[in-house]
């Protein structure tokens, strides 16, 4: 009988880092029904809810990202050395067919522990800019999966990179093949997976100057914790129909249902927007490492699937151009239309399957 084989996927803090080791994870398991997935990361809340929730194994280790450094120099040092020395025990323990990165501080020790002893290792980087792990780490990899093509002229010479697409979760993927007529009037806005407050005072600015022609849509807002109340409040009084949530399990349904999006421009998002054929106005998060989702709004902008708004310096004047924009979305469903079709014809819908077997084929090599 053949033996079973583990497969660990490293990283986290985001979802933007976790749903793409998912999709990868959902493949695997039909290719190899036996295999044992496990993810190793942060101890962050937002990895314990999501992995409780999809039933898949999950352990976490001390790391602390470099932005610590220099508040908690102390506790930086003391808790990334003890996350190093048990990476290394795990992967001597495990012995893992192959370890997936993916991506962010939290990859880091798992990677370097397995590219030490010769276990295969597999990145995947979701955007245009790559991160300072993935840069770091290419050397040690046997594959960097990324989501574009201009990724490429980013990561060292050398390196072994497919354009795979950013691998979404089965039940997006599929929607890429429904396509509804999105007849209905439904506004959904994405700030990631924790909220971003400055994405949520410009919509509010800009949908308190558009009530009347919002008046028959419905707005499904995930706003993060913070603010939620504030929202909620701010949408009664404005007499607009509002769904106000920290975050949203169902995304499939949202989706589904959504006629129009503003968003954030973190690539997990982007590939399960395009994958959907959104139409979507896109605000950049500008402190974003390396301005990286800038960089991914505008490799979209320029094949014609999205709108981009900017922060101005100016809260006020951020909210003005939102504001533009967003009237002429509601205001022009042909506008609509051809930013769909474009997103439609942008997405891979195929990118999980296409990781999990070229991750198979190193399995096989082996």
């Amino acid at each position: 009988m053949t033996e079973s084989q583990t497969y660990i996927f490293a990283g986290g803090g985001t979802g933007g880092h976790l749903f793409p080791g998912v999709a990868v994870a959902q493949e695997l398991r039909e290719l190899d029904p036996s295999a044992r997935l496990l993810f190793i990361g942060s101890d962050k809340e937002l990895e314990q809810t999501i992995f409780s929730r999809l039933l898949l194994e999950h352990r976490s280790l001390p790391v602390e990202s470099l932005r610590s450094l220099t508040r908690h120099p102390v506790r930086f040092v003391t808790r990334n050395w003890q996350a190093w020395r048990i990476a290394r025990q795990w992967i001597r323990e495990l012995q893992p067919a192959v370890v997936v990165g993916l991506g962010g501080y939290a990859s880091a020790p798992i990677v370097w522990a397995a590219s030490r002893i010769r276990i295969p290792v597999v990145l995947l980087e979701q955007n245009v800019i790559p991160g300072r792990t993935t840069r770091l780490l290419s050397g040690a990899s046997e594959l960097v999966c990324t989501s574009f093509a201009e990724a490429i002229r980013h990561l060292p010479h050398g390196t072994s990179i497919e354009v795979t697409g950013n691998p979404v979760r089965r039940e997006i993927a599929e929607l890429h093949n429904i396509r509804p007529e999105r007849k209905h009037q439904e506004l959904l806005i994405l700030g990631g997976s924790q909220g971003a407050d400055r994405l949520n005072d410009a919509v509010l600015g800009a949908v308190s100057e558009l009530r009347n022609e919002l008046s028959g849509w419905h707005i499904v807002h995930q706003s993060g914790l913070r603010q939620i109340e504030t929202l909620r409040s701010a949408y009664r009084e404005l007499h607009l129909n509002a769904t106000v949530e920290p975050f949203f399990d169902d995304m499939k349904v949202r989706y589904q249902s959504a006629s129009l999006v503003i968003s954030r421009a973190g690539a997990t998002t982007l590939a399960e927007l395009t994958c959907c054929g959104l139409p979507m106005i896109l605000v950049p998060y500008p402190q974003a490492a390396d301005d990286h989702q800038r960089a991914n709004a505008i490799s979209l902008r320029d094949h014609n699937a999205a709108v981009i708004v900017e922060h101005k310096p100016s809260p006020a004047d951020t909210t003005k151009v939102l504001s533009t924009q967003l009237a002429a979305m509601i205001a022009s469903p042909e506008m609509r239309q051809q930013l769909s079709d474009a997103a439609y014809h942008l997405a891979k819908p195929d990118a999980a399957a296409v990781v999990a077997r070229r991750i198979q084929s190193l399995t096989a090599s082996r």
